[in-house]
């Protein structure tokens, strides 16, 4: 049997983790890497290992077309979500109308398609892959994972009076400071109002899971709330990217929630902190992360995913990272059997890794924690 033929677009933490992740499989096969700037002409495995590869990053668009892969990787890195939907759709349209699968983690707004704000957006990818006779999907660690986690808990319910998905991690060992502060709000003074504190800004991100799950229970949301919360250190913190200074944000609480016949059904709530003992009275993980699902009803459910190894806590940011990249490079298979269109988790079989028991020499020995 031929190997599927892949090529990943992006060279930030997903591409390089993506890259790795593809290598020693039974089924599939990378054949280029497009990239920007400072990676061009290096060799893809040396994005996040200490092996070459053999495949050769390029910044031209022609090249990465004419290999027809039968899938691309979708990993660019565009935090304003006008923008990213300006600079992913249009790589996207021209991948699926040539007839090339589409996995991404990009757009999490795109992991249940309906939810999506703009369907005339959502119309264009259906349209352009029709045309070529390709599929487009969208997933990740959350939103995705955490939303189907939630759906399988409740396989095991009677009545619902609440179900809230959490996330709880220690960021202290994450190494870009823009990201946490331009996003969250970390390392700024509480005054300064971070973009997942803007109106609307969290609706982008999660109202997705939750009308997800909603409309999975078979339940339209009538209407939406959030709030976001901080905390300020009352000491010096030292993190992966510096110093928090006593007084500026070292703990977020963001919580989105979502009506339904008249009062609060779905939840998604963030704790994130860069200490553990600052906001005891918030959700916290026994671990430095954890993705928990708690149900309220008949019966009580709680389900909860740690993530990496107890005893790194410094490889918390990495192995998020993993988890979002396996979510859709594991998927590849399955969306290139699929029928033509846009796609999401719950049309799919169970995305379960190919070639999973092969050596981990590559997987686990050689691979680099990078910023």
């Amino acid at each position: 049997m031929s190997k599927l033929k892949v090529v990943v677009i992006g060279t930030g933490n997903i591409g390089g983790i993506a890259v790795r992740c593809l290598q020693g499989r039974e089924d599939v096969e990378l054949v280029g890497v497009w990239g920007r700037s400072q990676h061009i002409g290096l060799d893809a495995g040396l994005l996040d290992t200490d092996q070459p590869c053999g495949v050769i990053i390029t910044d031209s668009k022609e090249e990465i077309l004419a290999l027809k892969p039968d899938c691309a990787v979708m990993a660019l890195n565009v935090r304003d979500p006008l923008e990213a939907q300006n600079v992913n759709g249009a790589w996207h349209v021209e991948l699926l109308e040539r007839g090339i699968n589409v996995v991404t983690a990009s757009d999490g707004s795109l992991v249940f398609p309906p939810s999506h704000s703009d369907q005339a957006y959502v119309g264009q990818l259906e349209a352009a892959a029709l045309k070529g006779g390709a599929t487009f999907y969208a997933n990740g660690q959350e939103p995705g994972f955490v939303d189907h986690m939630a759906m399988l808990a409740t396989t095991m319910s009677n009545t619902i009076r609440r179900i809230t998905s959490y996330e709880l991690f220690n960021y202290a060992s994450v190494q870009e400071r823009r990201e946490m502060a331009d996003i969250f709000g970390f390392d700024e003074l509480p005054e300064k109002q971070a973009i997942l504190e803007t109106p609307g800004s969290q609706l982008y991100v999660w109202g997705g899971p939750l009308i997800n799950v909603a409309d999975k229970l078979g339940y339209k949301i009538e209407r939406f709330e959030e709030l976001y919360e901080k905390r300020v250190a009352e000491r010096d913190i030292k993190v992966a990217f510096g110093i928090i200074e006593k007084g500026k944000v070292a703990a977020i609480r963001i919580r989105t929630s979502a009506y339904v016949e008249g009062r609060e059904a779905i939840v998604v709530e963030h704790v994130n902190r860069m200490c553990d003992d600052i906001a005891p009275d918030w959700k916290k993980a026994d671990t430095h992360g954890c993705m928990r699902v708690e149900i309220e009803g008949d019966p009580n459910i709680a389900i909860e995913c740690t993530i990496g190894d107890r005893t790194k806590p410094e490889e918390l940011g990495y192995d998020g990272y993993l988890m979002t990249v396996t979510r859709i490079v594991n998927a590849i298979p399955y969306v290139c059997a699929a029928p033509a269109g846009v796609t999401n988790f719950r049309e799919l079989p169970m995305t379960t890794p190919t070639s999973a028991f092969r050596s981990d020499a590559i997987a686990i020995a050689h691979r680099i924690l990078r910023p």
